[in-house]
């Protein structure tokens, strides 16, 4: 099977992306199983983002609109 782009959020990017439509910022251990190295490749995508006050992560706009996306299966 083809790696999807990278604009698509794969499955364990998107179990992120939706703990984060529940509450406003998680910490990273909320966000367990995902990693630092998984969390940071978000944030360097731009669907995440670290809270001003450096403890908890939140969606951003590009997140919400990577949710959106229409998976097509074949």
């Amino acid at each position: 099977m083809p790696t999807p782009p990278p604009y698509i959020p794969r499955s364990n990017e998107r179990a992120v992306l939706q703990k984060l439509t529940l509450t406003r910022g998680l910490s990273l251990e909320q966000l367990y199983p995902a990693g630092r190295l998984l969390i940071k490749s978000m944030v360097a995508k731009g669907w995440i983002e670290k809270q001003p006050h450096g403890r908890t992560y939140c969606r951003t706009v590009k997140g919400e609109q990577a949710m959106k996306i229409v998976l097509k299966i074949r």
